[in-house]
């Protein structure tokens, strides 16, 4: 019972973590959304036997465009495969089961849309070559002669790929110092990978909503709690394989820390036994991280591509006594090391809403 009180709502699990490119703007599937505790590190709880919860979580992260006379410049001096992406977005729908006390189940299907594509191409007389496809990444030589032209590339939207996961809890927190939970995932390519560009060509695999690849994952979350704060920490890794375009998007490494403060009582078990709902405020703080290996298209690394990006997200969760919470954050980048000439992030945003049967 006391394990249905603190775990109830928990979903999707946060396995879903990084399950597309983010730092080359494939925005990261990511957020546990649990009763209390963080909203995107992963917590070590796991809810009751039979618990099912469903959510829907909107995500934008806005970027520090590149003005047309930036990519301009860029191509003249060699850099072709530079590209911006203004703001992308992400509606994710979410399902959890309970198999086990310890052992829960999900799965995450997200839905992208990237506004705003641009990129540049220069024209270098006989030297040139075609700003599209693989031939577009990493590192041109700057021609003589001719003039530089943006490309409106447009709109990439679509269904990504099928997110699968669980999280086996180790050590239950209630019971001993800490609680301590593996967790496991797998991308299914089900989403698509042939959105057109204006001109009618293919998007790169980079902005499609699908990947076409594979990739497994694996990670650990640890958690403890002080009185009325939760402290939570988790790091996912996704190993990432060929997929669409012959491309490969990086191994992709998520962590981060949190500490949560509940107000109100929450969800509860009296002294007699019985089970009893109130209403709560949980306030977050949140520091995120995540590095990327860079892109591989046929196996020619693309040179603006990974990095690593620090983030500050100050949250908020309110916790209904109906049996449903919503939340909301605001990630804040701290510190930037991106490889080459990539948009940097202005600031992620997420909203959702969670429902527990």
């Amino acid at each position: 019972m006391k394990t249905l009180i603190l775990g109830r709502t928990a979903f999707a699990l946060g396995v879903a973590l990084s399950a597309t490119n983010a730092l080359a703007h494939h925005v990261a599937v990511d957020a546990q959304t649990g009763e209390s505790g963080p909203i995107t590190v992963v917590s070590a709880d796991t809810p009751a036997q039979g618990s099912v919860s469903f959510g829907t979580q909107l995500y934008v992260e806005d970027y520090d465009a590149f003005l047309d006379e930036e990519l301009e410049h860029f191509a003249e001096e060699g850099f072709e495969g530079v590209h911006n992406t203004d703001t992308a977005y992400v509606a994710k729908f979410s399902a959890s089961y309970a198999v086990l006390d310890n052992l829960t189940v999900s799965a995450v299907l997200p839905y992208f849309i990237r506004d705003g594509i641009r990129e540049a191409e220069h024209d270098h007389g006989s030297q040139g070559h075609g700003s599209h496809g693989h031939g577009s990444h990493g590192h041109g030589s700057a021609g003589h002669g001719g003039g530089t032209e943006i490309h409106t590339l447009g709109t990439a939207a679509g269904i990504g790929d099928l997110q699968i996961g669980a999280k086996y809890r180790l050590l239950d927190r209630r019971e001993a110092p800490i609680g301590l939970a593996l967790i496991a995932g797998l991308s299914i390519p089900t989403g698509d990978v042939r959105e057109r560009q204006n001109d009618g060509s293919r998007f790169e695999t980079e902005f499609q909503p699908g990947t076409g690849s594979w990739d497994p994952r694996a990670g650990l979350a640890v958690s403890r709690s002080v009185g009325p704060i939760s402290l939570d920490a988790s790091g996912v890794y996704t190993l990432r394989t060929e997929g669409s375009q012959d491309t490969n998007l990086g191994d992709h490494l998520a962590f981060g820390a949190a500490v949560s403060w509940r107000i109100g009582k929450g969800p509860h078990v009296h002294s007699d036994g019985t089970f009893e709902r109130h209403d709560a405020l949980d306030l977050i703080l949140e520091f995120n991280g995540e590095w990327e290996e860079r892109e591989r298209i046929d196996g020619v690394r693309d040179l603006n591509s990974g990095g690593t990006q620090l983030f500050l997200s100050p949250g908020a969760r309110f916790v209904s006594s109906n049996g449903w919470n919503a939340y909301a954050t605001v990630s804040i980048p701290v510190h930037d090391d991106l490889n080459g000439i990539q948009n940097e992030t202005d600031m992620h945003l997420k909203l959702g809403l969670v429902v527990s049967l």
